[in-house]
């Protein structure tokens, strides 16, 4: 039986994904996460692990 909690997707909002004590929320919605990414100034991953959204790289090309 296959566990239904494995299928949700979620974004981390972290500085980076191994700091699992930086986390500042997980969220369905990226646009939800990017917003508190922005506050907090720290990143967004995916389920798979990969920067989907970087702080720094937004502030650089002066989307911030």
């Amino acid at each position: 039986m296959k566990n239904a909690c494995s299928d949700i997707k979620l974004f981390r909002v972290r500085n980076t994904w191994e700091d699992i004590k930086s986390q500042a929320g997980a969220f369905l919605i990226f646009e939800n996460a990017v917003e508190v990414a922005k506050k907090t100034k720290q990143n967004v991953y995916d389920y798979k692990k990969n920067c989907v959204w970087n702080y720094e790289e937004e502030l650089k090309n002066g989307k911030i």
